[in-house]
């Protein structure tokens, strides 16, 4: 039966302490590139940084002119007017961000500790409790040795982690216009930011005015800053979920213990074979299922209202509105390839899959009850529909028109 790392049990012969070395060496110097000094957490963030801009690179990223910026705080102010009749939420930030996808990573990768840290901290978990497995009947010379060399695998496994979600991050980038385009709260303090580079790239894309798409996502971008800075526990209620999901990942530990059993001493490139294995891609659980569903629901719940709010203030203004309504609807179910590309890699889906209900369900509440009850609905989670309210919107309503209040409290 194959051993550990390549050795049959009391077979001191084939162990080639040299080998051994050249094995530590190679695994030495690739966490010192990658590593830091400073990490001392699940993940290194500065391997996560730094791989993600090395993705954003290699299609390059060009700056952000003065133009551009002026033409993002231009878009912004308009959008803030127009979005001022159509919500009861108001602006709660002045000025406007333009960025480019590397400032985007910057800005926002310390909103994504939620969902990194977790996710990290479940293939260190998993590490742990194998380690002990790849133990076995070794040489007496290798026992000493098998503590460092596990310590050194659940490090390289880190560091494999965070180059993983470094990667993801930087595909990412080039999926988004601006920063609220996955409904998560990522910008620091609620500004509004937008990405003008991928927004002359959309727009031609789609034989669209870009200087209408500018706006257009602009709009987008307050409703939605406006949305989660006018109601504080949405930001935690996601923040939450998404860790509550990542908790529950779990890691195929029968599979690192496969692979990392195959590691041959006498050729120190078999640890770049692991490293390209697949054995730290997290497994989704029916836990996380149910978990799943739920979070996939509130970001519905998120996008649709702002789908709705983005369509009333855009409408018989800009000439475009129809296509852009219906682009955006089309590309916020589907998702693009960056997108999809972080889903496989850390195993959550950024886009809800109920959009079209959701849409539907806050453009019925808002004719029947009015702008105001349709956003004091967000004032408490207990105010939020069901899914089943998506079946059955005349009962949901029934109860908003039996509350006799103008308002609702904040």
């Amino acid at each position: 039966m194959n051993q550990p790392f390549g050795f049959a049990s009391g077979d001191d012969k084939n162990f080639d302490m040299n080998s051994l070395g050249a094995m530590l060496q190679q695994l030495g110097a690739m966490m010192q590139q990658a590593g830091d000094e400073s990490d001392t957490g699940a993940v290194s963030w500065k391997s996560i940084k730094d791989s993600a801009r090395q993705t954003i690179a290699k299609d390059g990223d060009a700056s952000i002119t003065d133009g551009q910026k002026s033409a993002v705080v231009d878009a912004v102010e308009l959008a803030q007017t127009w979005t001022d009749t159509q919500t009861v939420f108001p602006v709660t930030t002045s000025g406007a961000k333009a960025w480019s996808r590397s400032e985007w990573v910057e800005q926002t990768l310390s909103a994504w500790e939620p969902l990194i840290n977790p996710v990290a901290e479940g293939l260190q978990r998993t590490m742990a409790q194998t380690a002990p497995q790849l133990g076995g009947e070794l040489p007496a010379e290798m026992a000493q040795m098998i503590e460092p060399v596990m310590a050194m695998a659940k490090k390289l496994a880190s560091l494999q982690t965070s180059m993983q979600i470094g990667n993801g991050l930087g595909a990412l980038s080039g999926d988004l216009l601006a920063a609220s385009d996955i409904a998560a709260p990522l910008s620091p303090n609620s500004v509004p930011a937008l990405l003008p580079n991928a927004i002359q790239k959309f727009a031609a894309d789609y034989s669209l005015p870009v200087n209408e798409v500018m706006v257009y996502v602009a709009i987008r971008e307050v409703a939605f800053q406006r949305l989660m800075s006018a109601n504080l526990w949405l930001q935690h209620e996601l923040a939450n979920l998404i860790a509550s999901y990542a908790r529950g990942i779990e890691f195929d530990a029968e599979r690192v213990q496969e692979v990392l059993s195959g590691i041959d001493p006498n050729n120190p490139e078999s640890m770049q074979e692991v490293m390209s294995a697949g054995i730290f891609e997290p497994t989704r659980t029916e836990a996380q299922e149910r978990a799943l569903a739920k979070m996939e629901f509130v970001l519905a719940l998120v996008e649709g209202w702002v789908a709705q709010v983005t369509a009333a203030a855009a409408n018989q203004r800009l000439t475009s509105a129809n296509a852009l309504n219906e682009t955006f609807l089309r590309r916020q179910m589907s998702g693009g390839p960056a997108a999809k590309t972080f889903t496989n890699l850390v195993g959550l889906e950024l886009r809800p899959k109920l959009l079209r209900s959701a849409i539907n369900f806050w453009s019925v509440v808002e004719s029947e009850v009015g702008i105001d009850k349709r956003d004091g609905v967000w004032s408490h989670p207990d105010l939020l529909p069901s899914p089943e309210d998506f079946e059955n919107v005349a009962a949901y309503l029934a109860g908003l028109k039996a509350d006799n209040r103008d308002t609702f409290p904040s």
